[in-house]
């Protein structure tokens, strides 16, 4: 397994090395691989009918311009369109799919990453501020077949920020799926953030332990 120095729970300023990640739930639990099946589904009727429209639109550019006696030649121009719009299409379905694959974050010693499109770490015994409060999110439900049912309920997120260095990391204390931060999983974060010695470290780590006992309190 990879290892990372850490620095110590009890004395920040000795070196150690961490050789263990704490996965912590946040990215798409339940329903990454039906996600990634009907994006990639998706994609590909969107690239294909991308490029059919893109098509379309160079030729009635070059009839419009040249009327129906231009140069076949000119049917370059169509293929090209085409071929940008499918390109386009395509990179944003990838994106997607990328975004829903790698989403995710962990613990390694006193190191927090946070994964989606990029990774993202910061080292909370160094954090120069943290910042624990709630937003606003749709709450989305995971049935039996693994699909993904938009509710249309609002729920309140924790979100944590960290900023370390420059660095800024924020992790979702809720699911992709919509699920809450186990219990467990808050009580290990909130140790890992006591070592932080910034403004407001404190507080963050008494609420997250709150929620860990009694998640319907949620900054509330």
């Amino acid at each position: 397994m990879r290892t990372r120095p850490a620095y110590s729970l009890c004395n920040p300023h000795r070196v150690q090395t961490a050789t263990w990640r704490f996965p912590l739930a946040v990215g798409f639990e339940r329903s990454r691989t039906s996600r990634i099946v009907t994006l990639s589904i998706l994609g590909v009727l969107a690239t294909g009918a991308a490029g059919c429209f893109g098509y379309i639109v160079g030729l009635f550019a070059m009839w419009a311009t040249a009327g129906r006696d231009a140069d076949p030649s000119a049917l370059s121009v169509s293929f090209v369109l085409a071929a940008m719009l499918a390109l386009v299409a395509a990179v944003g379905a990838g994106l997607a799919i990328a975004f829903v694959s790698r989403a995710g974050a962990w613990l390694e010693g006193t190191f927090l990453t946070v994964r989606n499109l990029t990774t993202r770490t910061v080292n909370l015994a160094l954090a120069r501020s943290v910042t624990l409060r709630a937003i606003s999110d749709t709450q989305a439900a995971v049935p039996s077949d693994g699909g993904v049912v938009l509710t249309g309920v609002a729920v309140r997120t924790p979100l944590l920020t960290v900023v370390a260095g420059g660095t800024t990391v924020r992790l979702r204390l809720r699911s992709r799926d919509g699920t809450l931060l186990p219990p467990a999983q808050m009580l290990v974060l909130a140790d890992a953030l006591a070592v932080a010695r910034c403004p407001a470290a404190a507080e963050a780590v008494a609420w997250l332990r709150t929620m860990a006992a009694d998640p319907r309190t949620l900054l509330l």
